[in-house]
């Protein structure tokens, strides 16, 4: 996960189990976060774009992305567990997004 953080602009990487638990986060010091806060919010966010996605007929999300004035945050499916980035805008959500892609397998195989 710490991966992740080397990147200019991210703030916050963790894995959060599909059941609302933090498997493994890191951030750097720009980022004040309650875990467990974060870990049944992002569930909660992840669980709703599955059912508007089965609602609307369009199927399941790959990639869940949040856009806020200064800061992004993404979610991505790893099977088992979530990944979420909290990013500020000096990060190019591009590169966060091949990012993820990337590391996909790595941290499937881990968990």
């Amino acid at each position: 996960m710490s991966d992740f953080t080397r990147i200019e602009g991210v703030l916050a990487a963790a894995i959060i189990s599909k059941d609302g638990f933090v498997i493994d986060m890191v951030h750097t010091g720009e980022a004040n976060i309650d875990a467990d806060s974060l870990a049944a919010m992002v569930t909660t966010l992840y669980g709703a774009s599955i059912r508007l996605g089965e609602e609307m007929g369009i199927g399941e999300p790959d990639d869940v992305i949040l856009e806020y004035r200064n800061n992004y945050i993404l979610l991505q499916d790893v099977g088992e567990a979530l990944v979420s980035l909290l990013a500020d805008r000096r990060a190019i959500l591009g590169r966060l997004r091949y990012e993820l892609r990337k590391q996909r397998d790595r941290i499937r195989s881990a968990l």
